[in-house]
């Protein structure tokens, strides 16, 4: 298969696997921290009305909940990344990073929709999904190293 092709066939499998990798851990490590139950969406409230839902839910929860979202996100940027590492026609981090880089993209998106969220937790979560990109990729070659 032309290399260019199975790169952005390995990127979009990254992209799409990283989805998946991120909402199945959060329900579980929601009940293992013991978050409270997330407001549920209404899509006729108003804006306004939304944003101070997701204010007094955010100002409810303690440091120990935040580990859930934290580990969901990474492991999205992870899992893509990997995936994107072991069907890319070369072994550079370019593919694995650029998956990490697109779930990186979408969690600064979640800070914009979701206001309230702790600016400390933002900050960490938002410096993880590269660095856990990068172990993806590294994984990758472990499991399937270069010839």
């Amino acid at each position: 298969m032309n290399p260019i092709l199975r790169n952005i066939l390995a990127g979009v499998a990254g992209a799409i696997a990283s989805m998946p990798a991120n909402m199945f851990l959060l329900g579980p490590m929601a009940k293992l921290t013991q978050a409270p139950l997330a407001p549920p969406y209404d899509p006729t409230a108003a804006p306004e009305a939304m944003e101070e839902v997701w204010r007094a839910y955010f100002a409810t929860l303690e440091p120990v909940h935040m580990l859930g979202p934290l580990v969901a996100h990474w492991n999205g940027a992870f899992i893509g990344a990997l995936v994107a590492g072991l069907v890319a026609a070369n072994r550079g981090p370019r593919v694995p990073l650029f998956v990490a880089g697109f779930v990186l993209v979408g969690g600064i998106a979640n800070a914009f929709m979701l206001p309230g969220q702790p600016p400390l937790f933002l900050a960490i979560d938002i410096l993880g999904y590269l660095p856990m990109g990068w172990l993806g990729w590294k994984l990758a070659l472990k499991i399937k190293p270069i010839r």
